[in-house]
């Protein structure tokens, strides 16, 4: 069945276009990071009987948004979806902050671009088309597209709470390396060992049971509270454990550590603080560490050492990371370090 648009479109007025809903503003910087969008937002009148339900969804579906650079029709990829992420480098949005009250009484229909990755450096100016109309090739929509870079020495990781032999630490960018808005938001790649059997919600991602006897843990970014890591002493079948990226570790592992389960007295607030920072791990470090592996339930038992890497990051601009740490800074001691750094891209 064929359903007529209540929009006439005569009676739509094109005004302008703007970087912000609540605001005349027309300038906006992203990254090329590949997930960032640019939003943009752009104004209309109607002087007929409609809702803005209705108006909204009919210019987002007839509205065209023109690049004056290349003379064609933006080919970004275009959504009428926020993907979540920042959409402005200098003008993120505070997540508690209240929205603002609206100052301006024209309606503004929203539509997000999608930044290439790696590409598109420099100053873009664009301009709406709807209907026979456009938008002032004089006061166009300008987008400054600014190349996301990192390094090794932009990031570091720094120690936080420490309750026993655990140690809260964050994997974060430096300050004054971005803008205060910018920071890491979680591992998309977990890589280790996940002991569910015995409610763990870390990924146990390094383990020297041999020299130094240590752990290093990332913190599943869902976790505010009660850090787990295992259970001491506790034979882990292979359904008790999530593995990823990780070989030569037997079919059942254990921890053993006096001071293991101490990590659940690690305060909600400080767990909370450091995730306000950026990426959370624990550092478990106590003569007593050790992690076994078995075959078979009747098999032999043996140490377990490995060191993983290359742990793919992302960030409040939507911003990929991937990180190499340095487990082992100061030999025994437990001391970390982000060796190496680079951008990655979806």
């Amino acid at each position: 069945m064929f359903t007529m648009s209540a929009i006439d479109p005569a009676l739509l007025i094109l005004v302008n276009i703007y970087a912000d809903k609540f605001d005349q503003r027309q300038d906006t910087s992203v990254y090329n990071n590949g997930v960032m969008q640019v939003s943009v937002f752009v104004s209309v009148n109607y002087n007929g009987e409609a809702s803005e339900d209705e108006i909204i969804p009919y210019v987002q579906d007839n509205v065209v948004i023109y690049s004056l650079n290349y003379e064609e029709n933006v080919q970004w990829e275009k959504s009428t979806t926020d993907n979540g992420f920042h959409h402005d480098i200098d003008y993120a949005a505070n997540k508690n902050a209240s929205v603002p009250s609206k100052s301006v009484s024209d309606i503004r229909v929203p539509l997000y671009f999608t930044v290439p990755g790696g590409t598109a450096e420099g100053k873009h100016r664009w301009i709406a088309k709807l209907g026979d109309t456009q938008t002032n090739y004089d006061t166009p929509l300008t987008i400054t597209v600014k190349k996301f870079d990192v390094s090794s020495d932009k990031l570091e990781i720094v120690n936080r709470e420490e309750v026993s032999c655990n140690q809260l630490r964050v994997l974060k960018y430096k300050s004054e390396s971005y803008p205060d808005s910018q920071k890491l938001l979680k591992c998309i790649d977990y890589k280790g060992i996940k002991f569910i059997g015995t409610g763990g919600n870390v990924f146990v991602s390094m383990v020297m049971s041999s020299k130094g006897h240590k752990m290093g843990c990332f913190v599943d970014h869902r976790v505010k509270s009660n850090i787990k890591i295992a259970k001491s002493g506790r034979l882990h079948a292979p359904e008790e454990m999530i593995k990823q990226n990780i070989e030569g570790t037997g079919t059942m592992n254990w921890i053993d550590c006096d001071c293991l389960e101490n990590s659940l007295d690690l305060e909600s607030s400080d767990i909370e603080q450091a995730w306000n920072e950026g990426v959370v791990l624990v550092k478990v470090h106590h003569e007593s560490v050790m992690m076994g592996k078995q075959y078979s339930y009747d098999g032999y038992g043996q140490k377990v050492d490995y060191e993983l890497n290359n742990f793919v990051l992302e960030d409040t601009f939507g911003g990929r990371v991937e990180v190499n740490i340095d487990w082992d800074v100061s030999d025994w001691w437990g001391n970390w370090a982000v060796r190496s750094a680079k951008v990655v891209y979806p």
